[in-house]
């Protein structure tokens, strides 16, 4: 379960540490796309299998989706230092250039530059909060 959140510095080769909490959740492989919002979305592999379920149902009509989708996913691995190399594509289409915020969002990782991540929690206000609270009934 990936769940809180952690910040580390990106080096100068485009790499950053994923904290020991979360490398475990992701085995030896690690699926890498940029996601909703400009973030890097990280996924272990089953819960990516899940994903990609939803994606592929032979519907033609989604085949531009899915083009966009799978032809974005990168496949990365830890180094020693339990590291990960994001590519150039991804870390600029991110705006991600020296510090990585990351956030566990319970099925996947994800990875923001701060000035994003400040601007989409600034979209859940405290009267947006309570009524999805209260659609989720935990109010």
């Amino acid at each position: 379960m990936l769940i809180g959140k952690a910040v580390h510095n990106l080096d100068t080769k485009g790499r950053v540490v994923i904290p020991a909490r979360y490398r475990d959740d992701f085995g030896s492989s690690i699926f890498a796309l940029y996601g909703v919002k400009g973030c890097i979305r990280l996924y272990p592999y089953e819960n990516f299998m899940k994903v990609t379920a939803k994606v592929v149902d032979g519907d033609i009509s989604k085949d531009a989706f899915r083009r966009k989708i799978f032809g974005s996913v990168e496949l990365l691995s830890f180094d020693a230092q339990g590291r990960i190399l994001i590519s150039e594509e991804l870390r600029t289409k991110a705006g991600i250039t020296d510090r990585v915020r990351m956030v566990g969002m319970y099925d996947w990782l994800e990875l923001w530059s701060e000035e994003r991540l400040a601007e989409v929690e600034e979209e859940l206000t405290s009267e947006n909060e309570m009524k999805i609270m209260a659609e989720l009934g935990l109010a």
